[in-house]
């Protein structure tokens, strides 16, 4: 990136997180919320594919039950935004994080961190609120979290502003690329990882699985590192249970053994009983799962992205 647009970008953001501090919390999630609202009425694509895939999860469900919940799910990802950007700014501290937080799961999971010496893997989606959820038990936990994201364009940014607030809760960050060798690194020295496992991957790159009753590809690092390094696999999430209270919700360790079948069998069976825990999870709180992102390969979005493309050659030839 051109340093002057580095910088510049970088003191822009720095700046408007000097104003958010400012802001009253009200404000701001007053602001998000009218803005999701919003964006669920004028992003068109977006509201469909958020209805298709409640419709092929939910197919029993009515519309106006699947509207309901669509319009709660967009509104749950303006209040994510907002408690993101306050984190970012600096307006929700330590402290503040504790009192958000019903953390009745945690001893759970302090006593298995006590009973094993690798770390945990801990398996969530884009449930909740998953940035809660790292911070929340980096404090809490007595080893290292390690934390897996994603670069952004702008290193000024990440170097100054996002790393340093990742790594403040108690968490280091490894970044995706590469990462799966040094999560490897981690688990053997005791360190807990979560990993997103809801992410779509390309067919080529995945394992197929059924994902409520559909068949989809998803990816199967976590089902890969379980297999090699045996570590403690624990289904998580953090659900919102009132304005700005939140409870951590942890299953229990997802048990398997060697069955003899080939390396590869063994990891797609256990990639879909990793989907299925998350699965669960997404079925107790469907109003805080990101519904709007392409989970599945849905024929009836397809055939509208096929006729776009053919009006918009008609238009320009």
């Amino acid at each position: 990136m051109n340093p002057i647009r580095e910088q510049t970008e970088y003191f822009l953001t720095k700046g408007f997180f000097c104003l958010l501090r400012i802001c009253p919390a009200r404000l701001i999630y007053g602001i998000c919320r009218t803005f999701a609202a919003a964006f669920f009425l004028l992003a068109i694509r977006r509201r469909k594919i958020t209805l298709c895939n409640l419709k092929l999860a939910f197919p029993n469900l009515s519309m106006k039950e699947r509207v309901r919940i669509a319009r709660r799910a967009f509104d749950h990802f303006g209040q994510f935004i907002a408690e993101s950007t306050m984190i970012l700014a600096g307006k929700l501290d330590r402290d503040t994080l504790m009192n958000m937080v019903d953390g009745g799961d945690m001893q759970k999971l302090l006593d298995l961190e006590q009973s094993t010496e690798t770390g945990i893997l801990f398996i969530t989606g884009h449930l909740g609120n998953f940035e809660l959820l790292a911070h929340y038990t980096g404090m809490q936990f007595k080893r290292q979290g390690l934390v897996v994201a994603r670069r952004g364009n702008n290193q000024l940014i990440d170097d100054k502003i996002v790393t340093p607030m990742r790594e403040s809760f108690g968490n280091s960050v490894i970044y995706k690329d590469r990462a799966l060798p040094r999560i490897a690194r981690g688990l053997r020295k005791g360190n807990h990882i979560g990993l997103l496992i809801d992410i779509k991957s390309k067919a080529r790159r995945g394992t197929p699985i059924q994902f409520f009753n559909h068949k989809t590809y998803a990816i199967n690092s976590s089902a890969y590192l379980q297999i090699k390094l045996n570590p403690l696999v624990v289904p998580m999430t953090m659900v919102r249970v009132a304005p700005r209270k939140y409870k951590l919700v942890a299953g229990n360790p997802v048990q398997w053994t060697d069955n003899g079948k080939p390396i590869e069998e063994q990891i797609a069976e256990l990639t879909q009983i990793h989907q299925i825990e998350l699965e669960k999870l997404i079925r107790a709180y469907p109003e805080q799962w990101l519904w709007m992102h392409d989970r599945w390969d849905l024929p009836e979005l397809e055939r509208a992205r096929r006729k776009k493309r053919r009006a918009k050659r008609t238009h320009t030839s």
